[in-house]
């Protein structure tokens, strides 16, 4: 198996970890992000935003056998075919929706992330070269209008499975996320032996990639940003191949959640594939080409992903099965709750202005006050976000199986491990309950700077810091803060 094989934690270029050049840069991005705002329209040419998008980019032939045709071939004429692209988008973003829909859908992609690290992504990603990172994030911003991304995470599971193929897509086994590698990252398997390239449209396979890629930004525990891939070429065939589905994969990990991708082994690949690798392969962006490594046995697996956290199926000790637990009636009640859901905005975007604000004054001036003012605000974001995002992201298999806690902790099961089965929880430095502490912290160190603190508000009337019935809240009081034995629970932070 070629490349880095542990492909240990960054230690460098992420939020705790930056050099002095590189703060420098993700301040330079956010002001040329503000500056693209500020000089666009409010209201864009559009008049109704909501009324567009739709549209699938895995057009072509139903056999996908054109897929990819115009992607060149040269790594240098790829970088600049897609630099001029990403421009372009920018400057329609704003034109078509406007200042005002732009930063809606961006703060809708921040979701319960820390601004920085969606801006250090892109600015990685474009190898801290700003105006090329700062198009690149229009230009996903633009994709996300376009392609209602903010309407099918909203939808959730039950607002989605009435869509072609999608119930049928989730039952089948042929993908899901459990576990984490050796480093953290949880861990999404992709049978492809399973899939079948008519049993469901283009745009409904699109969608339904989205809905996975959004989901599966629940399953990160920072640090952990990243995931690892496998795709299981088990039983494959030529009546497996789906080119426009790889191709549209591929492109979102490239372009729409950049940086998001540590490894993507390709397990057990049949002699058929070889001919295929040669031609998939020089379509590829490099970067995305340098993550793909090749497995042929569990031995090979196991140096990215532990046994103990490997599936049974290929050849690891853990006994989970996926097992798709259908929608439960009533898990989306929030939704209905508009009088909540409304407060609940008015209380992120408040929180929101106060942000925007304050970065402001940051860029201008990274004074030690304006630096803790901003993380203060930014924790506060990540609190209330938790008590927000049940009224706008319907619920979803990994919330129904405990997964997704609902205050930012991340619970994986290893079943067969210990007569007791074995959990690893891992996200506490980020919790709710947590972020709240650093909270109150952070506003003595304020005081004590001789800053004023603002009045934040955090949506703390309720409590609302998980999801009503969650079962792991009340597993939590039994968990060490020291690492157990088999058959307990297991911290990570």
């Amino acid at each position: 198996m070629g490349g880095t094989s542990m492909n240990p934690l960054p230690t460098e270029g992420h939020i705790d970890c930056l050099k002095p050049e590189q703060r420098k840069k993700l301040r330079e991005f956010w002001a040329q992000f503000f500056e693209l705002l500020d000089q666009a329209p409010e209201r864009g040419s559009v008049a109704d935003p909501d009324a567009e998008g739709g549209g699938s980019e895995m057009k072509g032939k139903k056999d996908g056998k054109d897929a990819g045709k115009d992607i060149p071939k040269d790594d240098k004429e790829k970088e600049r075919v897609r630099a001029e692209a990403e421009m372009k988008n920018a400057k329609a973003a704003l034109e078509k929706y406007g200042s005002i829909r732009v930063k809606s859908a961006y703060w809708r992609f921040i979701a319960m992330d820390d601004p920085d690290v969606m801006m250090l992504r892109f600015l990685r990603a474009r190898k801290y070269d700003v105006p090329a990172g700062v198009a690149m994030l229009m230009s996903t911003i633009l994709w996300r209008i376009e392609g209602d991304v903010e309407k099918i995470f909203y939808k959730g599971e039950e607002g989605m499975q009435n869509a072609e193929g999608f119930l049928k897509q989730l039952a089948s086994s042929k993908t899901y996320t459990q576990g984490t590698d050796r480093q953290g990252r949880p861990v999404v398997y992709i049978h492809v032996g399973l899939h079948k390239l008519f049993d469901q449209s283009a745009k409904a396979l699109e969608d339904f990639v989205i809905f996975q890629m959004e989901s599966v930004r629940l399953l990160f525990a920072p640090p952990v940003d990243k995931v690892t891939i496998v795709f299981d070429m088990t039983g494959f065939g030529l009546s497996n191949m789906d080119w426009k589905c790889v191709l549209f994969i591929v492109k979102c990990l490239e372009a729409y959640y950049p940086e998001s991708l540590n490894t993507m082994l390709i397990h057990n690949a049949p002699w058929v594939f070889q001919g295929i690798w040669k031609i998939l392969g020089p379509m590829l962006d490099p970067v995305v080409r340098q993550k793909i490594q090749f497995s042929k046995n569990t031995e090979e697996m196991t140096v990215i992903i532990h046994e103990d956290h490997l599936v049974k199926k290929l050849g690891g000790k853990s006994d989970w099965v996926w097992h798709y637990e259908p929608v439960q009636e009533g898990e989306n009640a929030a939704q209905q709750d508009k009088s909540t859901q409304k407060k609940r905005q008015a209380e992120r975007d408040n929180l929101i202005e106060e942000y925007e604000s304050i970065c402001r004054k940051w860029v201008e001036d990274a004074s030690e006050v304006n630096t803790k003012i901003r993380e203060l605000v930014t924790a506060a974001l990540r609190v209330q976000y938790w008590a927000l995002d049940p009224y706008i992201r319907g619920r979803g298999c990994y919330h129904r199986h405990k997964n997704v806690i609902g205050n930012g902790l991340v619970m994986f099961e290893y079943p067969g491990l210990s007569p007791e089965g074995e959990w690893d929880i891992r996200g506490y430095s980020s919790t709710r309950e947590h972020l709240i502490g650093e909270c109150e912290r952070m506003k003595a160190e304020i005081k004590d700077l001789g800053g004023k603190v603002p009045k934040l508000d955090m949506g703390l009337d309720d409590d609302a810091g998980g999801d009503s019935g969650d079962e792991a809240p009340k597993r939590r009081k039994s968990v060490s803060k020291k690492p157990s034995r088999r058959g307990s629970m297991r911290e990570r932070d």
